[in-house]
């Protein structure tokens, strides 16, 4: 049946109505323009719905609406706080009214003003479980979290998961805002793991630990600062492993403090096609146990596209280790390097120091890449999908004990591994999946070369 079409008469109505409602949204507008730099103060604030939170911790993020001199700065500065309140994911729904003071002693005062928000706090538990797939390792996992546990926005978390490459993995956690600043957080780990090592090397390894937290937000980009102490054991050696892995295996103990600063500008980063990203880990343990280093990881992309789908990036890459006492260092602190999602052309960690069928690991490396990405052809309506063409270098190298800078960067740079190739890049919404073929052009004669196809899943590649 045909709808019924309007008539004459009612689409007159319908036109008057709609400037009768059109006047009033300009009368209404011209009115809070008029007085909205009028002197006016928030009175008070009305919570409605906060049953498990803490008033005080409320009060605290509420309190800056409070220096409001005018009608425009009490709503942007009500505004500003509860969008604070939104970011710390324990409310689903967060409504604001402003309005004029209920007492009759006060009817007459138009520079006062209240505020009511009414809240719908989220669920506090939370129960995930599920498989991953990323940085090479294929994992199943099961997590619990606890929500605003003492009213203050803190999270209690505790997981699992038993994975290819991390055998087992637990961890316990405490995360709290402090100062009810969600750019501010304070945390305290608890973990154990156990890694299967014996793709490239013939050892697995134990973990147990905990960690104290600092992070936070600056103008320049994320900051986390910690303090960490774990026990590593280097164990259960193949009966092919080399004199270098069974030197290796027994205990250590590591005291450490690190700072990680984070300055992320790209548009995202599983396939970034514009902006920038740096990274840079500093560590230094020697607080007590028995591993003494300064060690320093750099990491720099840089990513560019235009209208016809087609990105260019390029990533570079570098770590160096140094032993504070004089002793070569742990194989647990060393860098690796090689892989699909490193150097490709080689094998998952496949690059520098080797005795036997044993990848060591190194002290100090450098990598770079350059890759382009073109629409795929039948798929170029289709962002995800991607032809990938790309260039890779690195070299990883052992340092003594003592040994020059000049010596380290001669070793560094005087012969590195190099490869090339072409494949297709598909991009997961979690999780970057890449098919490529690869040629090595140089090598060293300890690198592992993987020439061919080359499967990579993952979140971080060269």
């Amino acid at each position: 049946m045909a709808a019924k079409q309007p008539t004459p008469e009612e689409l007159a109505a319908h036109r008057k109505q709609q400037q009768e409602f059109e006047e009033a949204v300009h009368r209404i507008q011209s009115l809070v323009d008029n007085v909205r730099h009028d002197p006016m103060k928030l009175r008070k604030i009305t919570l409605h719905g906060a049953n498990k939170t803490r008033e005080s911790f409320l009060h605290r993020i509420l309190q800056p609406a409070f220096q409001a001199k005018s009608l425009h700065e009490v709503i942007g500065l009500s505004r500003q706080a509860v969008r604070r309140m939104e970011r710390f994911g324990i409310f689903e729904d967060i409504k604001m009214q402003l309005d004029s003071p209920h007492d009759p002693w006060l009817q007459d005062r138009k520079d006062l003003v209240d505020l009511g928000i009414w809240i719908k706090e989220g669920s506090r538990l939370q129960i995930r479980t599920g498989t991953e797939a990323g940085n090479a390792e294929a994992s199943m996992y099961g997590a619990m979290t606890l929500k605003n546990v003492f009213g203050g926005a803190e999270t209690l978390s505790t997981s699992m998961a038993f994975g290819t490459r991390t055998s087992s993995a637990f961890q316990f956690a405490l995360a709290t805002p402090l100062l009810a600043d969600p750019d501010k957080n304070l945390s305290i780990n608890l973990f154990s793991q156990a890694r299967n090592n014996t793709q490239w090397s013939s050892y697995e390894e134990e973990l147990k630990g905990g960690s104290l937290k600092y992070s936070t937000l600056s103008p320049l980009g994320y900051h986390e600062f910690a303090y960490e102490g774990n026990w590593r054991e280097v164990c259960r050696p193949s009966e092919k492993a080399s004199l270098s892995i069974r030197e290796q295996c027994g205990h250590s103990l590591k005291s450490a403090l690190t700072h990680m600063w984070v300055h992320d500008m790209r548009d995202e980063p599983l396939m970034p096609s514009t902006g920038h990203f740096v990274r840079v880990i500093q560590e230094y343990a020697g607080l007590g146990g028995d591993v003494e280093h300064l060690r320093q990881e750099v990491e720099a992309q840089v990513a560019r596209s235009n209208d016809k789908g087609y990105i260019v990036s390029a990533s570079v890459k570098s770590g160096y280790l140094h032993s504070l006492n004089g002793k070569p260092s742990k194989i647990s602190d060393r860098f690796f390097l090689g892989g699909p999602m490193s150097v490709r052309g080689f094998k998952s960690n496949g690059l520098g120091p080797r005795e036997g069928e044993d990848s060591l690991g190194g002290d100090a490396y450098v990598s770079a890449g350059v890759s382009l990405m073109t629409p795929f052809p039948g798929l170029s309506d289709r962002e995800s999908f991607k032809g990938h063409f790309f260039a890779n270098a690195g070299t990883l190298v052992s340092v003594k004990p003592g040994q020059s800078a000049t010596k380290t960067i001669d070793d560094l740079t005087k012969a590195p591994s190099v490869s090339v190739g072409a494949g297709i890049v598909y991009r997961h919404p979690q999780v970057r999946i890449e098919l490529n073929f690869a040629l090595p052009l140089m090598a060293a004669k300890t690198d592992a070369i993987s020439r061919g196809w080359q499967l990579g899943l993952g979140i971080s590649f060269l």
